[in-house]
């Protein structure tokens, strides 16, 4: 067998090895949604030529996920783990220093787990029934969480740490933010800034994140995120947003047309032009937005699903909740941030 022919089934199997630790040997939904085939070809993709090492991509993909997903995340862990697993299927066996694997897992490159994240993402939410949807449209969620991270001078001037903490006596934080898929619990992508600085808030994030999204969308989010040029954006891609009311934000529901009790549709004006937006910018967006005012549950919440016949305030009420009770699954992105940092 020449070097090409060996590399490509080292590959693929290192790529068969991977999916085995999510299916318990292959089975199941995720066989098809990440087929070997998918990994050989991202990594391919994105690492390009590599000597063959003890730690070629393949392999150290394989056990950073691993590293992720244990319950200790330690190297030494995963080296051990590596040494049993070569001495079981009778290969020369593998040192327990770390250096090496460390080494190799800094030559990872980053967009690797991210495309295969992503395509991971894409494949579930392609086989997701259209019973799982809501009222017959996909619902997303966006949440975000902060992580700190090693004590290094590179970790400190891209995230410095928190100002209440001492120089020296702090670690750096990270500020994630992330789109989950209700129906297939997949993460369809995220994006990690600084936690203060100018374009480093949850809103930044999410609104670099709206390209993800398509019509029909519905955004569930916390009431950070119900600002007017957040909704302004999700219209314009034809995706309805649901969120709390900001607690700064007065509701008369004795204004606009009213839908029934505490329930309302107001007209919200467009505000000031925001600081280094062109005056082009601005004048693309509306002058006001039309904005549905619920009170639900002792919680009022804004939304542009418009019509109650479609979603009633006990629909709303059903909807938000699950927001919620969501699981951190952005805990999982920033442990991969962090071991790759």
């Amino acid at each position: 067998m020449d070097k090409s022919k060996k590399r490509a089934e080292g590959l693929r199997r290192e790529a068969l090895k991977l999916r085995h630790q999510f299916a318990q040997g292959g089975q199941g939904i995720f066989s098809k949604a990440l087929p070997a085939e998918t990994i050989a070809t991202v990594i391919a993709a994105e690492c390009g030529s590599y000597r063959d090492r003890r730690y070629p991509p393949p392999t150290t993909l394989r056990l950073f996920v691993g590293q992720v997903l244990s319950e200790d995340p330690a190297c030494q862990d995963v080296m051990c783990r590596y040494l049993a697993e070569r001495t079981a299927e009778g290969v020369m066996a593998s040192g327990l220093n770390t250096g090496a694997y460390c080494q190799a897992r800094q030559r990872l490159p980053l967009t690797v787990p991210q495309r295969l994240y992503q395509e991971i993402g894409q494949a579930l939410e392609a086989r997701m029934p259209k019973a799982w949807c809501w009222c017959g449209r996909r619902v997303i969620l966006f949440d975000g969480t902060t992580v700190s991270m090693p004590d290094t001078a590179e970790n400190q001037n891209d995230f410095p740490q928190s100002s209440e903490q001492k120089p020296e006596l702090g670690f750096p934080v990270a500020r994630l933010g992330g789109l989950i898929s209700l129906s297939s619990g997949a993460v369809l992508g995220h994006a990690v800034a600084a936690c203060k600085g100018k374009g480093t808030g949850e809103q930044t994030l999410l609104s670099g994140l709206l390209p993800l999204l398509g019509p029909g969308d519905i955004l569930l989010a916390d009431a950070l995120l119900a600002t007017w040029w957040i909704i302004a954006d999700a219209q314009a891609r034809g995706i309805d947003v649901l969120m709390p009311q900001q607690g700064r934000r007065l509701t008369d529901f004795e204004q606009g047309q009213s839908l029934g009790h505490k329930d309302h549709v107001v007209s919200w004006p467009r505000p000031k032009r925001r600081q280094g937006m062109s005056v082009e910018d601005y004048e693309r967006y509306p002058a006001a937005l039309s904005i549905r005012e619920c009170e639900v549950a002792g919680r009022v919440l804004v939304t542009t699903l418009l019509d109650p016949r479609m979603a009633s305030p006990r629909d709303l009420e059903a909807l938000y909740p699950i927001f919620l009770s969501c699981p951190k699954i952005l805990k999982v992105l920033s442990r991969e941030t962090l071991l790759l940092s």
